[in-house]
């Protein structure tokens, strides 16, 4: 895999040991917010595919990190092409 100037951040309700397999094979997903709490077979899966878990995320918080996120990579991109 190459050099990438942004992953992708995904949200969810919750996610099973086999849907964290699938988001880690992708390989395009840095960020895993969901509203539930991971079970440590699901942790160890995404932290060994270099995932980074935000866990038991209320549902209103979550638009508030998407655009906290999406802030931090366009200032990380301007700083990119300076």
């Amino acid at each position: 895999m190459g050099n990438k100037s942004f992953g992708e951040v995904k949200t969810r309700k919750n996610i099973f040991p086999s849907q964290a397999q699938d988001i880690v094979d992708k390989g395009s997903i840095d960020i895993l917010i969901i509203q539930a709490i991971a079970s440590p077979k699901t942790k160890d899966i995404l932290d060994k595919g270099g995932v980074t878990l935000y866990e038991g995320v209320e549902p209103g918080e979550v638009e508030r990190m998407r655009e906290c996120v999406a802030r931090e990579l366009e200032l990380k991109e301007k700083k990119e092409t300076e």
